[in-house]
């Protein structure tokens, strides 16, 4: 999520009326939800907001401000505005699932929508997901297990290393983005 802030006040545009009730606006975010912004306040949501910013639009009509950027995309064009993330993941030998955990849900608000890992050593490992005993496999050395769009949304990957040796894993995911109006 990035990080925004309202700059109605715009050598620009004017400073129009310096009273505090006329510098708030109300503007309908990507999920029609209306957003009251308020001159100075910052808010943090996906990077819809970005189209109200210099230099998207010109300093005359740019009201926000992008004090950090996300780097992700937001189309309204797609469906399921999506962005990758990457873990790597060096499990120690003889290692637990609870010691070597990806929360992925816990850490980004959503689950992998695609899901790709790599065993990138000599040695075998055990893949636990989303928290399941039921859902177990192993993840052979030197392979690659994928789970495309719409098959298996993960939110927790936990590896189990029975092997002398550290295993190093890396795993990419593809997280939808969340728009919070």
């Amino acid at each position: 999520m990035s990080i925004f802030k309202i700059k109605l006040k715009n050598a620009k545009q004017g400073l129009l009326d310096v009273y505090d009730n006329q510098r708030t606006v109300y503007i309908t975010g990507p999920n029609k939800i209306n957003r009251k912004l308020k001159d100075g306040d910052t808010f943090t949501d996906c990077n819809y907001w970005k189209r109200f910013a210099y230099p998207n639009v010109g300093l005359e009509e740019s009201f926000i401000e992008v004090l950090e950027d996300d780097g992700t995309i937001y189309s309204d064009q797609i469906i399921h505005n999506t962005y990758p993330k990457v873990y790597d993941i060096s499990t120690s030998a003889n290692s637990t699932y609870s010691e070597n955990q990806v929360k992925i849900q816990e850490e980004t608000g959503s689950f992998a929508l695609f899901t790709q890992m790599t065993n990138r050593s000599s040695d075998e490992v055990k893949v636990k997901l989303n928290g399941l005993n039921t859902a177990i496999l192993d993840l052979p050395n030197g392979s690659t297990q994928t789970f495309n769009f719409g098959e298996l949304p993960i939110g927790l990957i936990e590896i189990q290393n029975e092997s002398e040796n550290i295993v190093d894993i890396q795993i990419i995911v593809s997280l939808q983005i969340i728009t919070k109006s």
